[in-house]
């Protein structure tokens, strides 16, 4: 069965015997109409479901009135500094930010973004879960509205925004071997629903000119998930004991394992996270990771969907490692 259609404006007008024009100064209270005429409209609208197109009309005036954010994880912090840089940028714009959560799953993620393009926003920047389902989806139904992808690999056709994802895996692999470390375990999620692989390949690339053997440890990017996956490691009398990870978030999930197992980060155990989120340098040990400016993110983000370029381009923030006690020395 045909999805149903949704009620446009002209519909209203044909049920009230009214023109477009007047229809839309009735339903604004804008111009002058007579009251008859507002109420004939009116009436018409709400028996047959209208609401009005935010994201149309805000086309029509060359303006952008919302913003939408689709974020992978809102319980990670690093999603909450990309929403403070947006807002900074969108609020001296008279705009603001419409925000939903796709939890990792691609089944929401994608009716997080039809639910966007329902007349919510007139932009979107969305970071994946993983694929181009959900951004492919944008572009063949809201192709007039502006979309920026946010941590995730970069695009051809797709303006991307995030840090340089091969800069950051190389300092932190450089990192690790330079303290002796041969086997360094890279957490990321299955190569099916990777959203960032070219990290996978440049750890892949960086390890072998070091001569190291790469060691992926594909895992649901959730917080028991990795919290299981490195559990599992550290039962293992053979198992991984440096852990390479995506995000300072996952990365905590490392100190839980290693708390919940009897060992200790830092001494028995190594983790290096990525993002430098407030709460990392208050750990115990402090966490070192890689580091960059999260709002940037977020400010350059909300800067290319309210002026967008002629073409996509790829926008990286510079990024730097934030050494401190979570890494073992293991050239002792």
């Amino acid at each position: 069965m045909a999805p149903k259609s949704r009620t446009t404006l002209r519909d209203v007008a044909q049920a009230a015997g009214v023109s477009v024009p007047q229809a839309s100064l009735a339903l604004n209270g804008q111009g002058r109409v007579a009251a008859g005429t507002v109420r004939r409209v009116r009436d018409a609208a709400d028996r047959l479901g209208y609401r009005p197109n935010p994201a149309a009309r805000a086309l029509r005036l060359g303006r952008v009135d919302a913003v939408g954010l689709i974020t992978r994880n809102l319980s990670n912090s690093y999603f909450l500094d990309v929403l403070r840089g947006m807002e900074a940028v969108t609020s001296s714009r008279g705009s603001h930010v419409v925000v939903m959560d796709s939890g990792y799953d691609s089944a929401t993620e994608l009716a997080a973004v039809r639910r966007m393009a329902d007349g919510q926003v007139s932009a979107l920047a969305i970071a994946p879960v993983g694929g181009t389902e959900a951004v492919d989806w944008w572009r063949a139904n809201r192709p007039e509205l502006p979309i920026v992808q946010i941590n995730t690999s970069p695009s051809p056709v797709v303006t991307t925004v995030g840090p340089d994802n091969t800069r950051a895996v190389t300092l932190a692999v450089d990192h690790l071997a330079g303290l002796g470390h041969q086997r360094i375990g890279f957490v990321c999620a299955p190569a099916a629903d990777a959203a960032d692989p070219d990290r996978t390949q440049a750890y892949l690339v960086r390890a072998g000119e070091l001569g190291l053997s790469p060691e992926i440890l594909p895992c649901r990017l959730r917080f028991d998930d990795v919290r299981d996956l490195v559990a599992d490691q550290l039962a293992d009398p053979g198992g991984m004991r440096t852990f390479l990870m995506n995000s300072d978030y996952t990365a905590s999930a490392v100190y839980r394992a290693a708390r919940d197992a009897g060992v200790e980060v830092g001494r028995d155990v190594s983790v290096l996270g990525h993002d430098d989120l407030p709460t990392s340098g208050l750990l115990a040990p402090a966490m070192t990771t890689v580091a960059f400016d999260r709002r940037l993110v977020g400010q350059i983000a909300a800067t290319e969907l309210l002026e967008p370029g002629p073409a996509p381009r790829t926008a990286m923030v510079p990024v730097h490692l934030m050494v401190r006690d979570s890494v073992a020395d293991l050239r002792r």
